[in-house]
């Protein structure tokens, strides 16, 4: 009983934020086709550029990293939780492609009923949209 209540308040928790593949969808319907300036306003310079020989650029904003230890009986596990956003944009700054990494998406037994949010759905405080 005591696990189900645990499960029950994870879900609350967690399920509050967007799942990966929505918020991938949501911020492609609003960025692609604009300027890579947009997501400069909103959350900084990007934490890599690499220019391609194409002439199009690529950009990476790491959004968000956290780590999850678990220490039991002298040996245990490490987990790293992240956000990425990958951008391709054309030579004059047009966002062409957007992908994400979310590196916390499907995690766990929640993640089978679709109850885990996305790294990246916290980070960009993505509420998940009703069906």
């Amino acid at each position: 009983m005591r696990v189900i209540g645990v499960a029950a308040l994870c879900v609350v928790l967690v399920g509050c934020a967007a799942s990966a593949p929505e918020v991938k969808a949501r911020l492609g319907q609003e960025y692609i086709g604009k300027n890579v300036d947009a997501l400069v306003v909103q959350w900084g310079p990007p934490t890599t550029t690499f220019k391609m020989n194409s002439g199009q650029m690529s950009y990476v904003w790491q959004l968000a990293t956290e780590m999850s230890v678990n220490v039991d009986r002298g040996s245990g596990t490490a987990k790293n939780y992240a956000c990425r956003v990958n951008v391709v944009a054309s030579p004059t700054g047009v966002i062409q492609q957007l992908d994400t990494e979310d590196y916390r998406a499907g995690d766990g037994i929640l993640s089978v009923v679709g109850a885990t949010g996305s790294m990246c759905g916290e980070r960009l405080k993505m509420k998940p949209q009703d069906s």
